[in-house]
C-alpha cells in the first residue's frame, strides 16, 4: 500500500476500515468517512475467477473433445508443470465430470503451436479447485502441455 501514482493526490478517499470475513464483498464492513492519507491506499491486483467455462478440451481439429483431448484454458494451452492427479480430479470436476482416466503431456496435435501458453503450475493438495494455485506466467513449451481424459 501507499502512494504510488501522482493522480493519487487528486482523487478522495472513499473507504475506510475496511473488513472482510470471507472472500465475497458481501461479508465486508466499511465505514465512508476516514482518518486516512494517500500514504494508506490500498492498492490491488485481481485476476478473473476461474469457472468451468475457463477450461475446454478439444480434439486435434480444435473442436469439442467430448472429454478427452488437449486441455485449454481460456482458449490457450495448459503447461504441466505442477500438474497432478489432483489437479486433474479438480480440472474435469470444474467442467461437471466425475474424475479422469488419465493425463499426460506432449506435443501430439498440429494446432498446439499456434497456441499460446496460458497457465502454469497447477498445483492442488486435493482434488477440488479451491485447493489449487497456479499462474497465467509460464516457463514451458508446447511438449509440456497436458491432455487430459475426463470421465
Amino acid at each position: 500500500y501507499g502512494q504510488l501514482y501522482d493522480i493519487q493526490a487528486n482523487l478522495q478517499i472513499g473507504l475506510d476500515n475496511v473488513a472482510c470475513s470471507s472472500g465475497s464483498w458481501g461479508s465486508c464492513t466499511f465505514i465512508t468517512s476516514h482518518n486516512c492519507a494517500h500514504s494508506e491506499d490500498v492498492h490491488l491486483n485481481c485476476v478473473p475467477e476461474v469457472t468451468s467455462a475457463s477450461f475446454t478440451i478439444v480434439n486435434e481439429a480444435g473442436g469439442d473433445g467430448q472429454g478427452r483431448g488437449l486441455l485449454l484454458y481460456n482458449g490457450h494451452t495448459v503447461c504441466d508443470d505442477g500438474f497432478s492427479d489432483n489437479s486433474a480430479i479438480a480440472i474435469c470436476g470444474l467442467m461437471g465430470y466425475d474424475g479422469f482416466d488419465s493425463w499426460r503431456n506432449g506435443l501430439f496435435f498440429d494446432m498446439q503451436a499456434n497456441l499460446q501458453i496460458g497457465l502454469d503450475d497447477v498445483v492442488c493438495s486435493s482434488g477440488s479447485w479451491d485447493s489449487c494455485t497456479s499462474t497465467t506466467s509460464h516457463n514451458c513449451g508446447h511438449s509440456e502441455d497436458v491432455h487430459l481424459a475426463c470421465i
